[in-house]
């Protein structure tokens, strides 16, 4: 949303919303940036993946998880999985070749349980934390 637009919906001119962005921004409280359409640039494909590890640190295995452009999150969780990624492709041939070749050759990952995206309903990511891996 465009500033001019943010300021005419809370009745405000755009110099005070520029100028309170500017300090939620400098306080580290908020960031603003641009988000992509995953189907509109060509990634129709979304991937939900449990990954449970064994034999190597969580860290080792996520350096090199971060270093595969189709992850596009990677998450520590408890329960029954260490991890948890989204994985984005182009095709369900491409995703194959993720989740059955690329991903699982990674050292110290025993399991994959993924789950395919059919219809995203919701996807809101208003909220983050703002440290080196973002």
């Amino acid at each position: 949303m465009a500033v001019r637009d943010l300021a005419q919906r809370v009745g405000l001119n755009e110099a005070t919303v520029r100028a309170r962005i500017r300090r939620l921004e400098q306080s580290n409280t908020m960031r603003v940036v641009a988000r992509l359409d995953l189907g509109a640039v060509g990634f129709p494909f979304t991937a939900l993946v449990g990954v449970r590890l064994r034999g190597r640190p969580v860290e080792d295995v996520c350096k090199e998880l971060l270093a595969i452009p189709e992850v596009i999150s990677v998450l520590s969780v408890i329960g029954r999985n260490d991890l948890e990624i989204q994985v984005i492709a182009r095709s369900m041939d491409e995703l194959n070749h993720q989740l059955t070749v690329v991903i699982p050759a990674i050292e110290g990952i025993i399991s994959l349980e993924s789950a395919l995206a059919m219809k995203i309903h919701k996807y809101v990511q208003p909220w983050g934390r703002f440290d080196e891996a973002n």
